[in-house]
């Protein structure tokens, strides 16, 4: 089976956004009691959070590729640091919610930036698994070792 193209992966990744930020959506909407336009603001930091997690998450999968005792907190902490405290204090200014309103779709942002960090080692660990193995030849492998001729039902 050949591996999977750029296109591919791609589209794995917007799957993995979409699995993720499904709920919290729902959850702003049902929690938040926000108009149209808010909606749309809070719809595109949920989508900027889950892609700084992303990046964070590639950054900390490179720096444990690349280094020997790599400090995986400190990397994450970069970006949070970089971009993340950037987008929770321009969503709070978009969305012009009360405190305890902001509070909790900081929460909620946090989320977002969590299971983007997760999809990223999750999805990359995938992709390498998959460029560097070859699944149904280590499948056929273990068959033969069983001594089946026809794989389980």
């Amino acid at each position: 089976m050949p591996p999977r193209d750029g296109e591919e992966f791609g589209h794995d990744l917007l799957a993995a956004k979409e699995r993720d930020l499904a709920p919290l959506r729902e959850e702003c909407i049902e929690l938040l009691d926000l108009d149209a336009g808010q909606i749309v603001a809070i719809d595109g930091a949920l989508d900027s959070a889950w892609f700084s997690g992303m990046r964070a998450g590639k950054d900390q999968m490179e720096a444990r590729a690349t280094q020997e005792e790599p400090d995986i907190r400190s990397v994450a902490v970069a970006r949070l640091e970089s971009e993340f405290k950037a987008l929770m204090e321009d969503a709070a200014e978009r969305l012009n919610l009360t405190l305890s309103e902001t509070i909790c779709m900081w929460n909620l942002l946090h989320r977002a930036w969590m299971a983007g960090n997760r999809s990223a080692e999750t999805e990359l660990l995938a992709l390498y698994m998959e460029l560097n193995t070859d699944v149904a030849e280590e499948v056929r492998r273990w068959l033969e070792e069983r001594g089946d001729s026809e794989p389980p039902p």
